[in-house]
C-alpha cells in the first residue's frame, strides 16, 4: 500500500532541495536560490537600503557596479579605498 506522501508526490518533478547544489545546473541553483533572494531583496528595499551587485553586461570595466534601488538603477565607480562614484542612472 502507498503511503500519502507516496502518493502525493510527483514522480516527474525533482525536488531541487533534495539535490546537492554542486550537482544542480546554473538555472536549477537559480531557482532554488529564487525564494532567498526574494525575500533578502525585499527586506533591503523596504529598509531602505540597495543592492550592490556587477553585471557584465552593463559595467564597462571591473572597477564599476551596479546599486539597484526599489525605484530605480545606478551604474557607480568603486576605488580602492571602497569609495563610491557617481556614474549614471540606468
Amino acid at each position: 500500500m502507498r503511503t500519502f506522501h507516496q502518493t502525493m508526490s510527483n514522480s516527474s518533478a525533482i525536488d531541487l532541495r533534495l539535490k546537492p547544489i554542486f550537482e544542480l545546473s546554473d538555472e536549477e541553483l537559480r531557482e532554488r536560490l529564487r525564494p532567498t533572494y526574494e525575500a533578502m531583496k525585499r527586506d533591503k528595499f523596504a529598509n531602505g537600503g540597495y543592492l550592490t551587485y556587477y553585471d557584465p553586461s552593463i559595467c564597462p570595466t571591473n572597477i564599476h557596479a551596479v546599486h539597484e534601488y526599489s525605484d530605480r538603477k545606478e551604474l557607480v565607480k568603486l576605488d580602492i579605498d571602497g569609495n563610491v562614484q557617481f556614474v549614471k542612472n540606468l
